[in-house]
């Protein structure tokens, strides 16, 4: 089965409230807490192996805080969930022990993946006309 646990689900929302600030601003963890409801102390985990994965940087200080590594339109949730999740979609190997079935598979892998490779930077345009639609 193809899952997000709620620690893919919260860094998505983290990464996509820091697109939000404006450039180089630098966030609290408070204020991103506040702006995802997430506690702060989970917050500090998700944040953290995110660090590790080089999508955000933190600065320490009075002044310190949390921004994107890079621009938004260069990281996706796809990179996002695989950082605190493993492999999204990984089927088992060998199970179908037929070509077409391995080929199944196969493609049932790349949709998935196409799928959460949405930039931060498109979502809000990708999902306006969503609602709008509603």
């Amino acid at each position: 089965m193809v899952g997000i646990s709620t620690k893919g689900v919260y860094g998505v929302a983290a990464m996509y409230t820091l697109s939000q600030a404006p450039a180089n601003r630098l966030m609290q963890i408070k204020e991103i807490a506040a702006s995802t409801q997430i506690s702060h102390g989970y917050l500090e985990q998700i944040l953290a192996t995110l660090k590790k994965s080089d999508l955000v940087v933190s600065i320490r200080g009075a002044n310190g805080g949390y921004k994107l590594s890079g621009d938004a339109s260069q990281i996706t949730v796809l990179d996002i969930i695989e950082s605190l999740e493993g492999k999204l979609f990984v089927p088992a190997q060998n199970v179908g022990t037929s070509v077409v079935l391995d080929s199944f598979w196969a493609d049932m892998q790349e949709r998935v993946r196409k799928e959460f490779s949405v930039k931060l930077s498109e979502l809000d345009a990708a999902y306006q006309t969503y609602f709008y639609e509603i």
